[in-house]
């Protein structure tokens, strides 16, 4: 765990294990559950090193999960048809989610929405953080969605930071989703889904080259 993920759970961890230290001050065996609950908080908001040799020209995963779609749709920001690659971060995941690849913050909008389980179709309309970036082999696009939990998301960036590929860019709250857009004319996916991947490690997408 770092510093920055300890910032976000401690605001879980303090109110499971203050009840768990009472009861056991007074005898009750029902406090080890709120131990084992804070316990389980420090884990979720583990934050391993990531470290390898990144290649330009790829575009590595956001997030630890399963890939649930690879598809094209209609993406504004990119001006036209966009291959989206969504992951899917379950309870036992990593959390925090790390850049594609390199580039600068050109934009950020937090989107409201509902709170749908992040592994059904309607969790595409959750509240949600929507990032551009400007990146050196064009401009992408991630979506941090938020979960039905904890309905939280903490960003580490703003509109004109420059981030390495597989930096590490902020955390999403006990069960969430993450979408790369790229332009579909210049990408072509190297996942499918029902994959696994780990974020800043697994490559997802490939620059096509002329």
């Amino acid at each position: 765990m770092t510093r920055r993920t300890w910032n976000v759970a401690k605001r879980y961890f303090f109110p499971v294990l203050a009840p768990g230290i009472f009861l056991l001050a007074f005898g009750k065996r029902a406090g080890f559950i709120f131990l084992a609950l804070a316990g389980a908080v420090l884990y979720f908001f583990r934050d391993p090193e990531r470290n390898m040799e990144r290649k330009p020209g790829i575009v590595y995963s956001a997030a630890d999960g399963l890939v649930t779609d690879v598809e094209e749709i209609e993406e504004e920001w990119l001006g036209g048809k966009a291959l989206r690659i969504s992951v899917f971060l379950s309870l036992h995941n990593v959390h925090v989610n790390r850049s594609p690849a390199k580039g600068k913050v050109a934009k950020f909008e937090a989107i409201d929405g509902g709170y749908a389980p992040a592994l059904f179709e309607d969790s595409g309309g959750n509240y949600r953080h929507k990032t551009l970036f400007d990146g050196e082999d064009g401009r992408f696009v991630l979506v941090q969605k938020a979960g039905m939990i904890a309905r939280r998301i903490t960003p580490w960036i703003e509109v004109g930071n420059e981030v390495e590929a597989g930096e590490r860019i902020g955390v999403i709250h006990f069960g969430s989703r993450t979408d790369i857009l790229l332009p579909a004319d210049e990408y072509e996916p190297l996942v499918k889904p029902k994959d696994k991947t780990k974020a800043g490690l697994t490559p997802v997408a490939r620059k096509r080259r002329a």
